[in-house]
């Protein structure tokens, strides 16, 4: 397809069209290939796991299943998938994060809207703030769903991370299923919306500029009130 000018009136128009597909399809016997075609079975996946739990390990596993499906190009998914599907849910947290949250873990955030990696999946970051006002993350987890069930299982995990100390405060985006999974780990805890979330959905909902302003500033002017009420009462406790 060709496109051109037009000299007089400026507009673009398409001078040439070739009704002809200029690349050769993929031919029939690469199609299982493709990501979109590619699968792993409840059967080899449940042959895969009982293999691995013995020490085997995974190009062995992928020529095995090779050899029991007749060669390779007949076998419907590729080594590299084997890789992707044994590690699905990561959960981690170093020693200096479970530090951190013994002391400043009264108020958590929980956000999973940072962008997906190269293996597709979410990032769950659990946060919080320190005395200097600064961020500390407290555990991360790399989740292969955003579900209720998944949800309850990574804060399950961070519940026996962090020693059995639950969370007071958790600050969530509104997430349903965050929701949800927060009442059945934590009961006790208070549950609030971020305020990044709350003046975001103000601006694209209410598109209302003032009304936006005006919700900031008593957003902030909240924050900035408790921070003067945190130098009082730490000014008076030194002064004591």
């Amino acid at each position: 397809m060709r496109i051109k000018p037009n000299g007089d009136s400026g507009i673009w128009y398409v001078s040439r069209f070739v009704d002809d597909h200029n690349q050769d399809l993929l031919p029939a016997k690469f199609v299982p290939y493709l990501p979109s075609y590619r699968k792993i079975s409840d059967v080899n996946l449940a042959h895969i796991d009982s293999l691995r739990q013995v020490g085997i390990s995974i190009p062995k596993i992928y020529e095995s299943i090779a050899a029991q499906a007749g060669g390779f190009n007949l076998v419907p998914f590729t080594k590299r998938d084997m890789y992707n599907e044994h590690m699905s849910d990561l959960f981690w947290s170093d020693r200096r994060s479970q530090d951190d949250y013994k002391i400043f873990g009264d108020v958590l955030a929980f956000d999973a809207t940072y962008g997906r990696n190269k293996y597709n999946l979410p990032v769950v970051v659990f946060s919080g703030v320190n005395h200097h006002n600064q961020t500390c993350v407290f555990a991360t987890a790399m989740v292969s769903c955003e579900s209720q069930a998944l949800y309850v299982w990574v804060l399950r995990k961070f519940l026996e991370c962090m020693g059995g100390k639950a969370l007071k405060l958790v600050i969530t985006n509104g997430d349903r299923s965050m929701r949800l999974a927060i009442q059945e780990v934590f009961p006790e805890a208070h549950h609030r919306l971020c305020s990044w979330h709350l003046l975001r959905n103000v601006t694209v909902n209410v598109c209302k500029p003032r009304f936006t302003m005006l919700l900031r500033s008593c957003l902030l002017l909240y924050h900035h009130t408790n921070d003067r009420l945190w130098c009082i009462k730490t000014t008076g406790a030194h002064n004591k």
